[in-house]
């Protein structure tokens, strides 16, 4: 079956349209546009592509009726000229499609959105229009659309309402150009807006509607961390290692675990992040695993990582205090059998000491041997160095430092 658009472009002979196109573009180039308009939509309804098999003829259509509504005061004829706009822009793909003539679907979609915007005053009703122009503007070629019309439909979606529609589209932003930084931009700034409750909310429903969503999950779950709902981060640690572990979150879920006491899968934990290609492991890394043994008493293993802690960063006070305070962790915990074990609180008290640590170097200074420990034990004199050493549960405390007697 023969298009009605292609019979009726065949009926006109080449001649008449010759004359239709040269009075209609001889009137439109001096801007004569009344005149020029009976000719003009001859050529639109029957030879549409003519005379270059393009879109032309539309493109000037649109000028022309632009220029006679912006002429216009009355605001009705106002309106007239404008809907004769949009019955072109209407018309030209279909249009030019069936006639394979040379044009760009992308800049007609887009810029039909953009002649709406621009004429809003007049074509107030047809906001959804303008939308709907940008979004299919932009499902057409997503990578190719300006920023400014997506900060159009950022927008729109949140002044009506929608956080959810916004938020999905945001999101599809960031996975398709996430990577330039204009939208980069425009995402940091509507996120700034939209309270994180609402975000969260938004994204719980995505999450129980589809637990295995890799970027729903990751996304929740900084935003918990970002909110401070710690129960709700542990609650979703399991599925956050399953689907997509990295070194940032295993990071995070080991110091959390260690706080909540939950050392074996603290310890679990940081193992899955040590061996991950490329990670860098840091002082507080060790620290906490440090920390985690120390709870569970093993003292060794804890000292062991106090001390990796340090070999990354010799000044990481948090491994410099805990190592004295593991000391005396381990010493309450196995006790002093005899007044030459009580030498051990002199070694803890140099490591305070090194620290700058007075108080704790005092507290130690309670515990040191009296006098009269220091005159029954032949290798003790006092200001003199000794050599110590003292055993807890694999853990040896030796080096040797000063006599001196309990305060």
């Amino acid at each position: 079956m023969v298009s009605p658009i292609i019979q009726a472009q065949t009926i006109p002979g080449d001649q008449e349209t010759r004359i239709h196109y040269s009075l209609y573009y001889e009137n439109f180039k001096n801007e004569n546009y009344r005149d020029a308009l009976p000719d003009l939509t001859w050529i639109l309804y029957n030879a549409p592509a003519f005379n270059r098999n393009n879109d032309i003829n539309f493109r000037r259509s649109i000028e022309l009726y632009q220029a006679l509504s912006d002429a216009e005061e009355d605001p009705a004829l106002k309106r007239v000229w404008l809907d004769s706009a949009i019955v072109q822009y209407d018309r030209v793909i279909p249009v030019l499609t069936e006639l394979e003539a040379e044009f760009d679907p992308f800049i007609w979609t887009r810029n039909r959105g953009r002649f709406i915007q621009t004429n809003m005053n007049e074509l107030s009703e047809l906001r959804m229009d303008m939308i709907s122009s940008y979004m299919a503007a932009f499902e057409m070629e997503p990578t190719r659309i300006d920023p400014y019309y997506l900060d159009v439909l950022i927008s729109d979606a949140l002044q009506s309402g929608d956080i959810g529609e916004a938020l999905n589209f945001m999101r599809r932003l960031k996975s398709e150009r996430g990577d330039e930084e204009s939208i980069e931009a425009l995402i940091r700034k509507y996120f700034d807006i939209i309270p994180p409750e609402e975000q969260i909310a938004f994204l719980e429903e995505q999450h129980a509607a589809d637990p295995s969503n890799v970027e729903v999950v990751t996304q929740l779950f900084e935003l918990y961390q970002q909110e401070g709902y710690r129960e709700e981060m542990l609650n979703l640690a399991d599925e956050v290692i399953s689907l997509d572990p990295t070194p940032s979150t295993l990071r995070i879920l080991t110091r959390m675990y260690v706080e909540d006491g939950d050392n074996e899968r603290a310890i679990e934990t940081f193992r899955q992040m040590e061996a991950m290609p490329d990670v860098e492991i840091r002082a507080q890394d060790y620290f906490n695993l440090g920390l985690a043994y120390q709870d569970m008493e093993n003292y060794r293993e804890a000292r062991n990582y106090f001390r990796r802690s340090l070999e990354i960063d010799p000044e990481f006070r948090p491994a410099r205090t805990a190592i004295p305070i593991l000391y005396s962790t381990a010493v309450s915990a196995c006790g002093v059998s005899d007044r030459e074990q009580a030498a051990v609180f002199w070694l803890i008290a140099d490591q305070y000491a090194q620290l700058g640590d007075q108080e704790g170097v005092n507290r130690m200074a309670t515990a040191f041997p009296s006098a009269e420990d220091i005159f029954y034990v032949s290798d003790w004199t006092t200001g003199q160095s000794t050599q110590v050493s003292y055993t807890c549960r694999g853990l040896t405390i030796s080096g040797t430092t000063t006599v001196r007697q309990r305060r």
